[in-house]
């Protein structure tokens, strides 16, 4: 257990102390009226600092793991980090879990499948539902099911494909090693779609579609097909780097030579916000009252 969570541990013990004593003292009070406010008001503060003290467990769901773990970071991330920003990368560590789920189909759709999981991911949504399979995008764009899935001949070619469902995209860009891929990945939850070719000892033997992402904590991952598949009896989860990935498809390394940016287009104004973080302090003081 990290020392500072031990500290958080500690105000809470004392919280809850205090909790006790002023409860006490409104029954000694008879529950005077001025005394409730001011048992109000304090329980208020120290239900509100608890909050600051939580970032102390900062990191404590990373280790963990999980979705659930990083999401309890995720909103203990939020009380430091601008409100809109913070949303979106909670709503990001969501909609990770989401992509995990959406099954790869299998054959050589690498393109279709990475592409639900981004747009599950990034939580975009064809006809008012998020994808919760490759069939369900591949109804969306016409196909008749995800069996005779269209070869997708290059990004240029499929990026065109997810604008037309309204996916917002940006302009492909040539991309020359790992440098332009952090340069290039958002950190608003956005997600970078990768062509990557295949090498096998310096001989390009295929190509390959993945994307990569950040975390709430600017942590660059990847997102392969087989991320969320079940292999030598375990969950395959994300993977911090691309030569990671090269192993499952026979491969010394990938080397991606393309990207195009698909954004988390879903922005929460601070000013709608705002009025909602009196509530927990109103509520306290009816319930006290």
């Amino acid at each position: 257990m990290w020392k500072l969570t031990e500290l958080a541990d500690w105000f809470d013990e004392r919280r809850h102390e205090s909790d006790a004593i002023l409860d006490r003292w409104l029954e000694q009070a008879q529950f005077d009226e001025s005394a409730k406010i001011v048992a109000a008001t304090t329980h208020a503060v120290t239900t509100f600092g608890a909050g600051f003290v939580d970032l102390l467990r900062l990191g404590d769901g990373a280790r963990t793991g999980g979705a659930s773990g990083w999401g309890h970071d995720a909103l203990r991330f939020a009380a430091v980090f601008p409100l809109g920003k913070a949303v979106q990368a909670i709503r990001s560590v969501h909609g990770m879990a989401g992509a995990k789920l959406i099954a790869d189909t299998g054959g050589p759709h690498c393109f279709w499948i990475a592409s639900a999981k981004a747009l599950r991911q990034v939580h975009h949504a064809v006809g008012g539902r998020v994808l919760a399979s490759v069939d369900d995008l591949a109804r969306a764009l016409g196909m008749p099911s995800s069996a005779p899935l269209w070869s997708v001949p290059s990004l240029h070619f499929g990026m065109a494909h997810l604008a037309r469902i309204g996916a917002k995209i940006g302009v492909i860009q040539p991309v020359s090693g790992i440098r332009e891929v952090e340069r290039l990945t958002p950190r608003d939850g956005s997600i970078l779609m990768l062509a990557v070719h295949v090498v096998n000892k310096s001989r390009v033997i295929g190509g390959h579609a993945i994307y990569a992402f950040r975390t709430p904590f600017g942590q660059l991952r990847f997102f392969d097909r087989t991320v969320g598949s079940t292999i030598g009896g375990m969950q395959r989860g994300v993977f911090t780097s691309i030569e990671e990935i090269a192993p499952y498809y026979g491969a010394t390394s990938l080397l991606p030579y393309e990207g195009c940016v698909v954004y988390n287009v879903y922005v929460r104004s601070v000013g709608l916000e705002s009025p909602r973080l009196a509530i927990p302090v109103l509520g306290i003081i009816a319930e006290r009252s």
